[in-house]
């Protein structure tokens, strides 16, 4: 091969070999509007508990000692982010929470009824699925924004909304005519409002022209409906107030970048 042939081909190979290289270098441009999806883990934490609650089964009355756990999830999110410059962006996103809850039961007097232990045994360990979203917007802070790898930090706040009772509690037991419900405590809501919080820190890393990927931490504090106190008999709405719990979260997103500033380059 001649030597002209020869340094054509090698240009033709470095013009190949350039942009993938430059890329996965710093590449000096600024996402500036980006869509991200994300996905991760979403642990629980206990919600509340009441350790003797009479149930009028008998004479005297029996009681039980009630707990419930918000259970840990998959979570997912779906989130919109402009940076008008370097560092400071602002965001809105929807993320899944889950806040599915676990039922603890344990019968703390019993004057012998078996309705009474087939109530609690029903309670015991039995699930609730639901699909809380947290709609939240709030400012991102990021740092290195024209490199590779870029961290961040955000705070977000907004609404939460669920679709399940968090202080409904209700036990089944075996009649003549099948199953009964015990009601151990109602709720005039089966869906609610509530405040939320995010505090959140994480890392983006660029793959490709227009997409990244995005690794974040957070603390997601979310006002949930708890039970305060034992009721005097069962079957009512007992007393509840709104206590904020930390759900925290790892998750792994998708970044499409539909908008880049320019840089310069070295």
């Amino acid at each position: 091969m001649r030597v002209p042939e020869l340094a054509r081909a090698a240009l033709l190979i470095a013009a190949s070999v350039v942009p993938s290289t430059g890329w996965s270098q710093a590449t000096k441009d600024q996402a500036r509007l980006v869509f991200t999806v994300s996905g991760g883990f979403v642990g629980g934490r206990d919600l509340w508990s009441v350790d003797a609650q009479p149930v009028q089964f008998t004479n005297p009355i029996d009681t039980l000692a009630l707990g419930r756990r918000i259970r840990s999830t998959l979570g997912v999110g779906f989130a919109g982010s402009y940076f008008p410059g370097d560092n400071l962006g602002f965001g809105v996103e929807g993320f899944l929470v889950g806040l599915g809850f676990e039922d603890r039961c344990r019968v703390t007097f019993s004057s012998g009824s078996t309705d009474l232990i087939s109530s609690c045994e029903s309670i015991q360990g039995a699930t609730k699925s639901a699909t809380a979203v947290a709609l939240t917007v709030g400012p991102i802070f990021r740092v290195n924004s024209r490199r590779l790898i870029s961290p961040y930090a955000r705070a977000n706040i907004g609404l939460v909304f669920s679709n399940q009772s968090s202080i409904r509690t209700i036990g089944r037991y075996l009649t003549s005519q099948g199953f009964a419900d015990l009601i151990v405590y109602d709720d005039d809501h089966d869906t609610r409002v509530e405040p939320a919080l995010g505090l959140g820190v994480g890392v983006t890393a660029a793959v490709a022209s227009g997409y990244q990927l995005r690794w974040e931490v957070r603390d997601n504090i979310v006002g949930v409906q708890r039970v305060s106190q034992a009721s005097p008999v069962a079957r009512v709405v007992p007393a509840h107030e709104v206590t904020y719990k930390h759900l925290f979260s790892m998750t792994i997103g998708f970044d499409v970048v539909l908008e880049r500033r320019r840089g310069r380059r070295y």
